[in-house]
């Protein structure tokens, strides 16, 4: 049976002059050392682990902000009725979350003039789309504000304009060739080339800063009288820049990390019903990785499957009880998106070993557009390579037997490092015109469209996309890893120090490690494909844990008295609110 193939390791390379900084700056070595093989440049130690909101640069600076506030602060005084539209992933939802709350709760703005829009991901796709832009125009607004969408819209926003609708588009994805939507009032997005603000905050971030500057115009201008601050808005923000994989880099990212260490404590402190509700399932406190992994993918699911509403309802419930409600649909909204997905990777994964060029473009003519993404993903991680899944536009949509664009294929597009998918589809577009229907994205993602018979000649076209920016390098898995843990480091005071370094993340990835182990102990979990083992490193026995170490049924290629020489992360595991170390086995070495 073809297998992908397997990984090439490769040991993290330290930056001589961040490292003499960080040890000058007080820091041990090791941790130094980690540091210095992710910071592009030096930098104080006090900023690794600051989280002050007064160190966040004044959103000022973001092009057209002061035209938005003014815009906004006019709708809230006169009572206008307004539009949030929002994407529906947990970006959009978080934003929507942070507008509806400051608007609501905040601003004390009536919850009769405020909607919030979002498009369905299967039978309406990203950004304000046609039908979007008609239900907008339908429901009669004044005003119009979007987060995470709208930079690349200017047609339908053109004619939600022309319906007599202000539009105000919030965004942080990247602007489209013809600059940003002329049309809107306002378009607040710091990546903007006329803009010097931090360029990595999320779709959330900027729908925050935004309103922290309406609540700061409305003070000033007597129109309420006392608004608290809306830094408790920044759990809502932290979740959502953590879903988005946005740089978490200290040396270039501080707004996002300032954002989610905050977020991360009022999300432990159970700030809300839907953190009482999520942190209940918990064992231990909640971390990057645990928004990650478990709530990120749960309230997004309903936006692969369906309508994104419930995880928008879950986020702002009023009561334990709405959000227990809420986050049980969400939680079987989950199970059939990790089914669904797991079916079409078992599909991906043996198409993709048959492909022989620098991309993986595959179509499934039964699979769902709802989990293109996340497939992709896992075929970027398995091969190394640019991939994208398309099928029929709207596959997978519940409760429709609608028809009317079967001929069209839609897919999303997941990159590697040092490639830009949005470059690589528009190069498609610019060289072979006709062929994409529609595309859109940035540096790591995107998506298009393109008729299915025309498959082929796209799959061609975009290997020739690759190529153009990557050459014929030879492409494969690659495992990142810090060396080995010092002698006479103990594993928990390690976890410890890097705990606190916390957010990780993009840019900023949580150290890995390599050692030999003697395996005392096998335990299959779940449905067999995951491991629990008992290990020995010639001095302490340790608990570890291998996600995926058996693929489709196959025999455990080790057992008990194996040495293994293993890449492996130290993690917490909490049971009854007592720590203990636990190895997160990433990949096994043919030698150290």
């Amino acid at each position: 049976m073809l297998k992908p193939p397997k990984p090439i390791f490769k040991t993290r390379d330290s930056d001589a002059t961040v490292l003499a900084t960080l040890i000058d700056g007080g820091l041990p070595d090791w941790l130094a050392k980690i540091l210095s093989s992710r910071l592009d440049k030096p930098i104080g130690v006090d900023l690794l682990y600051s989280n002050e909101l007064a160190d966040v640069e004044d959103p000022s600076s973001i092009p057209d902000m002061d035209i938005a506030v003014k815009r906004i602060v006019r709708a809230i005084k006169d009572e206008e009725k307004i539009i949030l539209v929002c994407d529906h992933d947990m970006d959009g939802t978080g934003s929507a979350a942070v507008l509806w709350t400051a608007l609501i709760d905040y601003f004390k703005v009536s919850s009769s003039l405020v909607n919030v829009v979002t498009s369905h991901r299967l039978t309406e796709g990203y950004g304000i789309t046609e039908p979007v832009a008609q239900r907008i125009i339908d429901l009669k607004p004044n005003l119009v504000i979007s987060a995470d969408k709208g930079s690349s819209d200017e047609p339908r926003i053109k004619k939600i304009s022309e319906a007599g609708i202000d539009v105000i588009v919030t965004d942080h994805h990247e602007i489209g060739a013809y600059g940003p939507p002329q049309s809107a009032i306002a378009v607040v997005n710091p990546i903007r080339t006329d803009s010097t603000y931090d360029k990595h905050v999320c779709g959330a971030g900027v729908a925050f800063l935004t309103m922290a500057k309406v609540r700061s115009a409305l003070i000033q201008e007597n129109i309420r009288q006392k608004i608290p601050s809306l830094a408790s808005l920044l759990d809502y923000v932290a979740v959502a820049t953590i879903a988005d994989c946005v740089s978490m880099r200290p040396s270039k990212a501080s707004t996002n990390r300032t954002f989610v260490k905050r977020g991360l404590q009022l999300i432990n402190s159970k700030t809300r019903p839907c953190w009482e509700v999520f942190c209940s399932d918990i064992q231990g406190p909640v971390d990057a990785e645990t928004i990650g992994f478990k709530l990120a993918p749960a309230v997004a699911a309903a936006g692969r499957l369906d309508w994104a509403e419930v995880g928008f309802k879950f986020l702002v419930a009023k009561t334990k009880g709405e959000a227990e409600k809420y986050w049980l649909e969400l939680q079987n909204e989950n199970a059939l998106r990790k089914d669904i997905e797991k079916k079409l990777r078992d599909k991906a994964i043996p198409e993709a070993c048959k492909k022989s060029g620098q991309s993986i473009v595959l179509f499934f003519e039964d699979g769902h557009s709802g989990v293109h993404g996340i497939t992709a993903s896992r075929l970027v991680e398995a091969f190394g390579k640019p991939a994208a899944i398309f099928s029929p536009k709207g596959a997978g949509v519940k409760n429709s037997n609608s028809v009317d664009e079967i001929k069209i294929a839609s897919g999303s597009f997941r990159g590697i490092p040092g490639f830009n998918v949005k470059e690589a589809l528009s190069y498609v577009s610019e060289n072979h015109p006709g062929l994409l229907i529609s595309h859109g994205g940035h540096i790591g993602a995107g998506g298009g469209s393109i008729l299915i018979s025309s498959f082929d000649q796209f799959e061609k076209a975009y290997e020739e996309a690759v190529k153009a920016q990557i050459g014929d390098e030879e492409l494969k898995p690659i495992v990142w890893v810090d060396g080995e843990l010092p002698i006479g480091l103990s594993n928990i005071n390690v976890l410890n120090e890097l705990e606190k370094l916390e957010p990780w993340g993009r840019d900023f990835a949580f150290p890995t490690f390599k050692g030999k182990f003697v395996v005392k102990t096998i335990k299959k979990l779940g449905d067999g494909s995951h491991l629990k083992l008992e290990l020995w490193d010639g001095v302490n026995d340790m608990d570890a844990i291998w996600f995926n170490a058996v693929q489709d049924n196959a025999a455990i290629e080790f057992s008990i008295g194996s040495t293994l020489s293993l890449v492996y992360a130290l993690k917490s595991n909490w049971y009854r609110n007592i720590k203990k170390i636990q190895l997160q086995i990433i990949s096994q070495f043919d030698k150290l």
